[in-house]
C-alpha cells in the first residue's frame, strides 16, 4: 500500500517511469506450449487455462526422434570409436597366448626344444587360415582404419569451423588433432608389427607355401644369423607393443595416462576451488598413481617378455641339417630386408 503522503512527494517523472515498467512486466511463459510430463508423458495444463481445458498430447514421432537422436547421439564419431575399441578384444586374446608361448613357457622350461611342444598345442588356435584372419587380420585393420578415419573426420570438422575450404587454406593452418602418446605408439607399432608378420608369416608362405616349419627354433636361428639387429628390433618391438596395449586398455577403463586429455586447472571456474577443496592436488595425486600403476605394468610385462625372448630363445643358437637350410632360404628371401637378415 502506498500512502497519499508518498504519492504527493513523488515526482511526475518517477510516476511515469513506474507506470511504464509495470506495463512491461509480464508473467514468464514457455516458448513451446507443450512439454511432456516425465512420468505420464502428457502435458500439464497451464496455470491460466481453465480446469476443463485438456492439453494436447505430444507428438509420438517427435518424442521418438528426440530420445534416439538427441540423447544418444549416434554419429560417425561414436560408431568409429566403438569399432576402434571393440576391435582390440580378439587381438588381446592372441597376445595373451603369444606371451605364454614365447616368454612364460620358455622361462619355465629353459629350453627351446621343450617349448616347441607347447607352441604346437596352441598353433591351431591362432594360425589356422580362417581363424587367424578373424582374430588378427580383420580386427587389426579395423582398429587402424577407424583410428585414421576418426582423425580425418575431426580434422575436416575443425577446418569447416574455421572456414578453411581449399587445400591451401587447410595446409596453412593446423587442423590435424593433437597426437597423444597412445596414438604415437600405435603408429610406431604398426610398421614393427608389419615387419614381424612379413618375416614369420608372409615370407614362409611365399617360399614354403605355409608357416608350419616356423617356430621358436626359426626365431632362434634368426638371432644367431644377426644378433645385433634382432636384439635391437625385439627390444623396441616388445616395449612399444606392450606399452600400446596396456595403455590402450587403461584408456578404455578410464585411466587416461597415454592419451592427450587436457585438464582445466583454472580454479576460477571450479566449484571445488570456491569450496576450498584442493582440487588440483587431488587430481595430480590420482594422476601420479595411475601413471605409476600403468607404467609399472608395462615395465614388468615387457621385462618378462624380453627375458623369455632374448634370454632363452635368443641364445639357443642356429639350427642344423635340412631344417637350418630351409630357414636360411626363407630369411634370405624376405622382401626388402632379406640381405640384412
Amino acid at each position: 500500500m502506498v500512502s497519499p503522503r508518498d504519492t504527493d512527494t513523488q515526482r511526475p517523472e518517477d510516476i511515469e517511469t513506474r507506470s511504464i515498467i509495470s506495463m512491461e512486466e509480464l508473467d514468464p511463459s514457455p516458448v513451446q506450449d507443450e512439454f511432456p510430463d516425465i512420468e505420464t508423458g502428457k502435458c500439464p495444463p497451464k496455470s491460466h487455462d481453465p480446469p476443463s481445458a485438456t492439453p494436447r498430447a505430444a507428438s509420438p514421432s517427435r518424442g521418438f526422434f528426440t530420445l534416439n537422436l538427441g540423447l544418444r547421439g549416434h554419429n560417425w564419431d561414436s560408431w568409429l570409436s566403438r569399432l576402434q575399441k571393440y576391435s582390440t578384444y580378439p587381438p588381446t586374446l592372441f597376445v595373451v597366448l603369444h606371451f605364454a608361448n614365447t616368454s612364460l613357457i620358455p622361462l619355465a622350461t629353459g629350453s627351446v626344444a621343450e617349448s616347441e611342444n607347447y607352441l604346437l598345442l596352441t598353433r591351431p588356435i591362432y594360425q589356422s587360415p580362417p581363424l587367424e584372419h578373424v582374430i588378427l587380420t580383420v580386427p587389426i585393420l579395423i582398429h587402424i582404419v577407424s583410428g585414421i578415419a576418426l582423425r580425418n573426420i575431426r580434422s575436416s570438422r575443425r577446418a569447416r569451423l574455421y572456414g578453411a575450404e581449399t587445400r591451401s587454406q587447410r595446409s596453412s593452418l593446423t587442423f590435424w588433432p593433437r597426437m597423444s602418446l597412445q596414438a604415437r605408439l600405435g603408429y610406431i607399432f604398426g610398421p614393427l608389427l608389419g615387419a614381424h608378420i612379413l618375416v614369420n608369416r608372409v615370407t614362409p608362405l611365399i617360399v614354403d607355401g605355409g608357416s608350419s616349419g616356423v617356430g621358436l627354433g626359426y626365431i632362434a636361428h634368426g638371432f644367431a644369423r644377426n644378433p645385433v639387429l634382432w636384439n635391437l628390433y625385439y627390444v623396441v618391438f616388445v616395449a612399444v607393443g606392450v606399452w600400446h596395449i596396456i595403455g590402450g586398455w587403461a584408456a578404455w577403463m578410464g585411466w587416461r595416462v597415454t592419451t592427450a586429455r587436457q585438464e582445466h586447472r583454472n580454479k576460477k571456474g571450479s566449484l571445488e576451488g570456491y569450496l576450498g577443496y584442493p582440487e588440483s592436488e587431488q587430481k595430480a595425486k590420482k594422476q601420479r598413481k595411475m601413471w605409476w600403476v600403468v607404467n609399472g605394468m608395462v615395465a614388468v610385462g615387457a621385462s618378462i617378455w624380453l627375458a623369455g625372448a632374448l634370454g632363452i630363445i635368443g641364445r639357443a643358437g642356429q639350427g642344423t641339417g635340412w631344417e637350418a637350410n630351409g630357414w636360411n632360404e626363407i630369411y634370405s628371401q624376405v622382401p626388402a630386408i632379406g640381405s640384412w637378415l
